[in-house]
């Protein structure tokens, strides 16, 4: 929790504390907070040393109206112009905005499930072999199975009939 703060207040720190661009409230935040953290203490001292010591004497000139009227017109042109693309929905946005799918992975895995399932009955369909129901040839042998003993033997005389099949055929 106290390393998430100090994350949280060497960020202002680097932004918006060195730049006075804070609220009383927010800085008096920080202010207590570095009062009791060495860490921030020691960022904020290598901050100032780095980033704004070496500015703190140089001079400032500002450009005359018109430069400073073009400088300024540029910047927000720059600035603009990634907003506008940024903006601009790209084709996998237009695609997805024409098809709503909430929960995609499943709607993938569902396809493909579906596509498998196709793909299997159809195999199983056309390799089947085809069967002709001919009653009245089903019939027939039926009937001949029973009314005629087969006869199992071999030509030599030896029965291939386990006694359990001799006494249930």
């Amino acid at each position: 929790m106290i390393a998430m703060n100090c994350k949280k207040i060497q960020e202002f720190i680097i932004t918006d504390y060195i730049d006075g661009q804070m609220g009383d409230k927010q800085k008096g935040l920080i202010d207590q907070h570095l009062v009791h953290c060495h860490a921030c203490q020691g960022y904020l001292s290598s901050v100032m040393k780095e980033a704004v010591n070496p500015f703190v004497n140089a001079s400032t000139e500002v450009p005359d109206g018109i430069l400073w009227g073009q400088i300024k017109q540029a910047i927000q042109e720059q600035q603009q112009q990634p907003l506008e693309k940024s903006l601009e929905p790209d084709v996998w946005e237009r695609l997805r905005s024409l098809v709503h799918i909430p929960r995609p992975a499943f709607a993938l895995a569902t396809f493909v499930t579906m596509i498998f399932m196709v793909g299997l009955s159809g195999q199983l369909f056309f390799s089947a072999p085809v069967v002709k129901i001919n009653g009245q040839d089903q019939v027939e042998y039926l009937s001949s199975l029973i009314e005629e003993p087969v006869d199992l033997a071999d030509s030599n005389g030896n029965d291939p009939q386990t006694p359990i099949e001799k006494v249930f055929l």
